[in-house]
């Protein structure tokens, strides 16, 4: 009956967004972002545009890069999301100085590289939503769980630093932050693609500090990006050096949630000047701190779920005549002494009372890159070649999960223990030839190779165990030395003890042709030719393992090699200079593997799982009014998905695996609107979306529970909206801003068998800058409050039926609580 009532809902909300869309010739949230702090018709600094798969602040990398060339998307609009479609003909905005006039403001041009090559993103028939690093650090927004929400068809659940779970469209079969899983959702760094093919590691989440921007890409971005990006991607994009300018820049922030301890995080970053005409450098450094907000009942302690990291980010940037070269240097580590991210209860207090063991949590990512590109007269080209690390370690207490929920005082010597190590190497080398140039024919060809390789391991055992007789014990180390072979014997006394050490690849080959007819119509094709090998598996021991696999020890080793074509095909109409159509037909596809956990005859864990992919159909319009100061964009979409790679969870002590099980669809409605109104400063933004995303054959899950036909898909939220109003005001010689913002994320679940509601909850925020250039360090100062009403509601969540049946238990993680930040920020 839920399945039906939100899709009804889904009818009669399309007709009430269609009205009002018609009625306010709604603007798009998307497309092309709003002017900059610097522009009094427009808000605060920040650029949102949409576009296809991969965007980019610079209109050319081959481009010089002198600050007067810097794209608008780098420079202005405020964080504001738009959904754009192809209007010929848009001529860039300058960003110009206050300006005092009564007129209002045209929305620039954002310029993107969504396609690998240089387009307005009104010109890119997809979605995608641009956020400034100048918007995300003015609204004091640290983590990608700030402002994601605010982005349409879009949800989000996070953990501790690093560990992020994303739904786009609907597309999820889990929203664990902590999931082993593979992600739907693509994370990109620049070119350079973070997502793990075979087992689902930390997540980059960087700071905005010095950040050209953030972009989120809805729907498949397979053609050009591979296995990295099924349902869509994130992508971030560092601010690329200045050639002939000295500058420095640094910011401290407070952040103070209610209820929690407060923080501080601080950075500085430099553009140093090599030579005057081609040659630069960029450096930055970030220190985050977390405050906590969550309280153990089980020590007594308050705000344990606390941390911090460094940042560490420095770019090299050289143009000698027709070349360009790039070499890029990031790395970045957390720690948390205990990250407790539930509660006991959906509505809160944040307490934990069933955790007996703290569980740190430690994470390090890093990445180098170089990039070359040379520019022939009517072509270049271009090789990138990264290599990443990600190291993470986190703890579980697997206590609750066997035992049940521990009375207060609970020993925590007879605790159950769950460290799990992640580590893993990736290399991968592109190489792209493509057209320049402005003729009706593009063309771009290019061949792609990556290598991953990952090692993890899951331990459960008792404290008291691991201190007799772990590794680090003194028996093994006093056997160790008299070279006695005692560790093969104390591992066969742990729980479980299980490794995984495999190698994923993928080689492709990919093309994207374009034509301009008539200077209306603009077809494009594109396709990947794909082949991925997976090769490797899981060797486990331990007591639990041999009670149910008839007294062996489990080897799951084996290898599973895939391959095909991911097509995209698209369409774009110009009625007129500022209404168009587009059409899009795209295909996606993620990894299939080897299972990391034991498969034995009893527990029903298949040793391989298939890749799953995806058909997406869509159709936007996309309009501009009122001499372009209102964008209004309407977005609908169609999707398919096959072989659903699901998350169960293995019988009595519950360890996910993954299975193909099912087959889904979703399909839904977007909508943006930007309107720079008629009073100088004054901008209103609107984004919605329609999501109904549901299961069409059922299947029974590893518990037992049938899973019925039109189950909705975990994540999803049928509704989704979010409005922002801003007005920026010059006042001699200060310039005052002020935002207030409201977001809804309907209701939804956590999984497929709907354990735990979550979402359901709206929130207001409100902001206020204020900036002044009279003095040479550019002072300003911003003051922010989100979650000002502290609404309290879970946005992820599980339940666990624990090995002694006592009942499930049930964990929430809420959103965060209201939060003030202060930030004082200069540059030079």
């Amino acid at each position: 009956m839920l399945v039906q009532k939100n899709r009804c809902g889904i009818g009669r909300m399309a007709l009430a967004v269609a009205c009002v869309f018609v009625s306010l010739a709604s603007p798009a949230m998307h497309a092309q972002g709003r002017p900059s702090n610097d522009e009094a018709g427009t808000s605060k600094g920040g650029a949102v545009a949409t576009g296809a798969a991969d965007v980019s602040e610079s209109p050319d990398p081959e481009r010089s890069n002198k600050p007067d060339e810097q794209p608008a998307a780098a420079k202005g609009p405020a964080s504001d999301q738009l959904d754009t479609i192809p209007v010929p003909g848009t001529s860039t905005a300058v960003v110009g100085q206050v300006d005092t006039g009564a007129s209002a403001q045209q929305i620039p041009e954002i310029v993107v590289t969504a396609t690998k090559r240089a387009e307005s993103v009104r010109d890119i028939p997809a979605s995608i939503t641009a956020i400034s690093g100048e918007s995300l650090e003015e609204h004091g927004q640290l983590n990608l769980i700030d402002f994601i929400a605010q982005t349409p068809g879009v949800t989000a659940t996070q953990g501790n630093s690093g560990y992020t779970r994303f739904t786009m469209r609907g597309i999820s079969t889990d929203t664990g932050p902590t999931s082993p899983s593979p992600s739907p959702v693509g994370v990109f760094i620049g070119d350079t693609a973070f997502t793990d093919p075979y087992i689902a590691n930390i997540v980059p989440d960087l700071s905005a500090f010095d950040l050209a921007g953030v972009q989120v890409l809805r729907g498949p971005q397979g053609t050009l990006f591979g296995g990295a990006a099924l349902s869509g991607a994130v992508r971030y994009e560092l601010q690329e050096p200045v050639f002939g300018e000295w500058q420095a820049r640094a910011f401290t922030q407070f952040t103070s949630p209610s209820g929690g301890s407060a923080a501080f995080t601080s950075g500085a970053a430099a553009n140093v000047p090599l030579n005057e005409d081609n040659l630069a450098l960029r450096v930055g450094y970030v220190r985050r701190n977390y405050p906590g907000v969550y309280d153990d009942l089980q020590t007594g302690e308050k705000d344990v779920d606390h941390g911090g990291g460094n940042q560490y980010r420095a770019i090299v940037l050289w143009r000698p005549e027709d070349w360009s070269i790039k070499v890029t240097h990031l790395f970045q580590d957390f720690h948390a002494p205990n990250a407790i991210y539930t509660a006991d209860s959906a509505d809160g207090p944040r307490e934990n009372s069933v955790n007996v063991l703290k569980v740190p949590a430690t994470n390090k990512f890093g990445m180098d890159s170089f990039e070359a590109g040379y520019d022939f007269e009517s072509m270049k080209v271009v090789s990138l070649s990264s290599y990443l690390f990600k190291d993470s370690i986190f703890n579980i207490d697997a206590t609750p999960a066997i035992i049940g929920a521990p009375p207060i005082g609970y020993p925590p010597a007879l605790g159950f223990l769950s460290p799990v190590t992640e580590n893993s190497r990736a290399f991968s080398q592109e190489i792209r030839l493509q057209s320049t140039g402005s003729d009706p024919f593009q063309w771009l060809v290019g061949g792609y190779y990556y290598r991953y390789h990952l090692y993890f391991n899951i331990l459960i055992d008792t404290p008291l165990n691991q201190a007799l007789t772990g590794p680090d014990s003194a028996l093994v180390t006093l056997a160790a030395r008299l070279g006695i072979p005692l560790a093969q014997l104390t591992e066969n006394l742990e729980l479980l003890n299980g490794t995984s050490d495999v190698t994923s690849t993928e080689r492709a080959l990919f093309f994207d042709l374009s034509y301009k007819l008539w200077d209306r119509l603009d077809l494009s094709a594109g396709a990947r030719l794909y082949e991925t090998k997976v090769a490797g598996g899981f060797v486990a021991t331990g007591i639990l393992l041999r009670a149910e696999n008839n007294g062996m020890n489990s080897d799951t080793r084996d290898q599973i090699a895939e391959r095909g074509v991911n097509p995209k095909l698209t369409a774009t109409y110009a009625f007129t200079r500022d209404v168009s159509v587009y059409l899009q037909i795209a295909k996606g596809f993620r990894f299939g593997g080897i299972q990391y956990v034991p498969s034995t005859p009893t527990n029903g864990v298949p040793p391989t799982f298939k890749s799953d992919s995806l058909w997406n159909y869509e159709i936007g319009l996309r309009t501009s009014w009122l001499d372009r100061t209102l964008n209004a964009d309407l977005t609908a979409f169609f999707i398919n998905y096959k072989n659903p790679i699901i998350t169960q969870a293995t019988p009595g002590i519950p360890i996910n695996y993954n299975d193909n099980v099912s087959s889904a669809i979703s399909r839904g409605l977007e909508a943006n609107l930007l309107w720079n109104t008629p009073l100088r400063g004054l901008s209103i933004a609107l984004t919605a979306a329609l999501t109904d995303a549901h299961i069409t054959s059922p299947f029974q899950a590893a518990n037992g529970e049938e899973i019925e036909s039109g189950q909705e898909m975990p994540g999803t939220a049928p509704q989704q909206y979010h409005a922002t109003i801003e007005y920026l005001r010059p006042i001699g010689k200060f310039v005052i801003g002020g935002s207030t913002g409201y977001t809804y994320v309907g209701q939804g679940y956590s999984d497929l068998q709907h354990s735990v509601e979550i979402n359901g909850y709206g929130t207001l925020d409100a902001g206020l800058t204020l900036g002044t250039d009279a003095f040479r360090f550019n002072p300003k100062l911003a003051l922010n409050v989100s979650n000002i009403l502290n609404e309290t509601r879970p946005n992820a969540g599980g339940a666990v039926t624990p090995l002694v049946p006592l009942g499930d238990l049930y964990a929430y993680g809420l959103i965060a609580p209201r939060t003030y930040s202060l930030r004082l920020s200069v540059d030079f």
